[in-house]
C-alpha cells in the first residue's frame, strides 16, 4: 500500500475557504484539490524541461578531433 506525506501550508484565510468550496464543488477533498492541482502543475514542469542534448548543446569543447571516433561522433551528433 502506498503512504502518502502529510504536509503543513501556510494559506491566505480566504483563499482556503474558496478552495474549500471547490473542492466541494468537485467531489473531493482539499487535500485531493491541492494534490490534484500540485501533480497538474508538476507533470507541467516536467513535460516543459529542455531535453538534455538541447541543454549541453554547444558547452562543451571535444579534446580529439581526429580519428575514425571522432568522425563517427561527428556524423552521429550532427557537430
Amino acid at each position: 500500500m502506498h503512504m502518502k506525506n502529510r504536509v503543513t501550508l501556510t494559506l491566505d484565510p480566504a483563499v482556503t475557504h474558496r478552495a474549500k468550496s471547490v473542492a466541494r464543488a468537485r467531489g473531493t477533498s482539499f487535500s485531493g484539490l491541492v494534490e490534484s492541482l500540485l501533480a497538474t502543475e508538476t507533470g507541467r514542469l516536467a513535460q516543459e524541461e529542455e531535453p538534455f542534448h538541447m541543454k549541453w548543446a554547444g558547452k562543451l569543447k571535444l579534446a580529439d578531433r581526429e580519428g575514425p571516433r571522432f568522425e563517427y561522433l561527428k556524423q552521429k551528433y550532427q557537430l
